[in-house]
Formats: structure tokens, C-alpha cells, sequence
């Protein structure tokens, strides 16, 4: 155990920019795009009287709806955080077994007390759990901060933020439902990642492009012979990679349920699964047939990644 917490330290040390500068960078967007908000306010509105106005508008509508559009603009908040996530995730498995063959280190690392299941395992927990952790902290943090920010703005304007928005959000459930989020599109996303880590074991230069050709050839081609015989390719529009990318778990669109507009897990262009955000519908992505498939097609690419670490050189 305190070898891989030591791996796991070690993985974080050598990406703390991707892993820790980038989601702060992005919580310094949102606080300044919130300054830019009122400042531009205070130049075309005289003493923030249009606002002042917006204020009283809002206060008059039902609570029930601003608690509703409270909620559904906290859980859209995440999805910036979300995606940049994903980015910084996907580029760090890709160079995970790669930079240390590419820089000639790969020896050195062999040569300590860590076996290669251990090294591959740390990084694998590195992008499921330390930087899905680490940006949700962030998302947190920058949460507080804009609403600590409009509450002061709010305040100064001569209304009550409590009244008006404070006491009718529960930012707790929204932080509990997208730390949930990530995690379950963790595991929704093994078989990707273990195809990442595998290009990175074997990849000889680019392995962006090792990564992304075989699959984009295997699936034109399926999309050929596919047409070649029924003269169509309305069966295979998203194809395999579409419908895994559509039933993600991960908040990242919106959609129109129970006559409202919200927030939606992955993109609702399938109806395999709920898009509406509940923890019962990330649970039923992950606790089903296609879940056990990936992990089966996961488990082939970690074990071609092992056989390939094992059998690494520096050259």
C-alpha cells in the first residue's frame, strides 16, 4: 500500500500542471468572467439600475422556480470543469508508459522496488481518482467563490441573497450528484483508458496518432461494408463509439424531462439509458451488460499493457 501511494505521489508531482494548475486556471475563467459581468453592468448601467430591477424581478417569481433553475445552472457549472477533465485525462494516459520510454527513464524506474502491475495500476487510479478528485475540489471551491462574490454584489445593491438565492440552492446535493458523475464515468471509461494505456506501451513515436487511427479506420470500414449491403448507414450513424459516448455518465449536456429543460447525463440522442442526473441512472450505466463487456475489453488491452512493460527497454 505505501508503495503505490508512493507511485501514485510520484504520478502527481510529475503532472501537477495538468492535474492541479489547469482546473485552477479554469476556476480563474469563471471568477473573472463573473468580474467582467458587473463591471461591464457598471459602465452601461447607470448605479446598476437595470440590475437593481432584475433583482426585484427575480425576487417575485416563484421560489420554486428559482430553486429549480438554481440547481440545474450549479449542475451545468460542471460541465467546463468536465470536459477539460476529460482532455487532461486522455493526454495523460496517452503519454503514461510513453514519456518514460521516450525520455530513457524507463530503466531506472524498473529498477526500484515497484513491479509493473504496481506502476501501471498507480496511473490507472491516477486518472480515475486523483484528478477527477482534484478538479471536483476545484469546482467546489470556485462554486463558493461566485456565490460569495453575487451575494456581496447582491448586498451592496440593497437586496438579500438569502432570500433570493442562498436559501433555495442545496449545493450540497449538486456536489455530491457530479462527484458521483465522475467517479461512475471512471469506470464507464476503463475500456478507453485501457486502450490508452496499451497505445502507450507499444506506441514507437506519436502515439496520439497510434490511438486514434485504428479505431477511426476500423470504423469507415465498418461504416463501408455496412452500406455495401444495405445501401444505408442510418444503423451504424453513432456506431459503437457514439452510443458509449451518448450513455456516458458524466453530466455534460441538457435535456427536456418531466415538461422541463435541465442538465442531462451524456448527450440524449439514445434511449438505452435515463439521461435525467440521478445516481440510479449513473448506477444503471455501470451495473449493466455493456458496463461488463468494457471491462472485459479493459481488462485484454491492461493485460497487453503489462506484457508490453514487462518486456520495455530504453530503446
Amino acid at each position: 500500500m505505501n508503495r503505490m501511494l508512493a507511485l501514485i505521489k510520484r504520478e502527481f508531482w510529475e503532472n501537477k500542471g495538468a492535474f492541479r494548475t489547469t482546473p485552477l486556471i479554469i476556476a480563474g475563467i469563471f471568477f473573472v468572467a463573473m468580474l467582467m459581468f458587473l463591471i461591464t453592468f457598471n459602465h452601461f448601467d447607470n448605479e446598476f439600475q437595470s440590475l437593481k430591477e432584475l433583482l426585484r424581478f427575480i425576487a417575485q417569481q416563484d421560489a420554486g422556480l428559482r430553486a429549480k433553475i438554481l440547481y440545474e445552472g450549479n449542475l451545468e457549472m460542471s460541465v467546463f470543469f468536465s470536459m477539460v477533465l476529460a482532455f487532461v485525462v486522455f493526454f495523460y494516459l496517452l503519454g503514461s508508459l510513453y514519456d518514460d520510454r521516450k525520455d530513457r527513464s524507463i530503466l531506472f524506474w524498473k529498477s526500484l522496488p515497484a513491479s509493473d502491475t504496481m506502476t501501471i495500476g498507480s496511473k490507472l487510479l491516477s486518472a480515475m481518482v486523483v484528478a477527477p478528485v482534484i478538479f471536483w475540489i476545484v469546482y467546489v471551491l470556485t462554486h463558493i467563490m461566485i456565490m460569495l462574490l453575487f451575494s456581496i454584489a447582491i448586498m451592496a445593491l440593497g437586496e438579500n441573497p438569502w432570500t433570493l438565492f442562498l436559501s433555495l440552492s442545496n449545493p450540497f446535493e449538486v456536489w455530491g450528484l457530479v462527484l458521483v458523475s465522475y467517479f461512475t464515468q471512471s469506470i464507464w471509461a476503463l475500456p478507453l483508458y485501457g486502450w490508452l494505456i496499451l497505445v502507450s506501451a507499444f506506441a514507437p513515436r506519436i502515439p496520439l496518432l497510434f490511438a486514434i487511427l485504428p479505431p477511426v479506420v476500423l470504423g469507415v470500414l465498418e461504416l463501408w461494408v455496412d452500406f455495401l449491403h444495405t445501401f444505408t448507414v442510418n444503423d451504424n450513424l453513432f456506431g459503437l463509439f457514439g452510443h458509449w459516448f451518448a450513455n456516458s455518465p458524466l453530466i455534460m449536456s441538457a435535456d427536456e424531462h418531466n415538461d422541463s429543460f435541465g442538465a442531462a447525463l451524456g448527450i440524449p440522442l439514445t434511449s438505452d439509458y435515463g439521461h435525467q442526473v440521478t445516481v440510479a441512472n449513473m448506477f444503471d450505466r455501470i451495473f449493466s451488460t455493456d458496463m461488463l463487456i468494457g471491462l472485459g475489453i479493459a481488462a485484454v488491452f491492461l493485460a497487453g499493457a503489462l506484457w508490453l512493460r514487462r518486456r520495455a527497454t530504453e530503446s
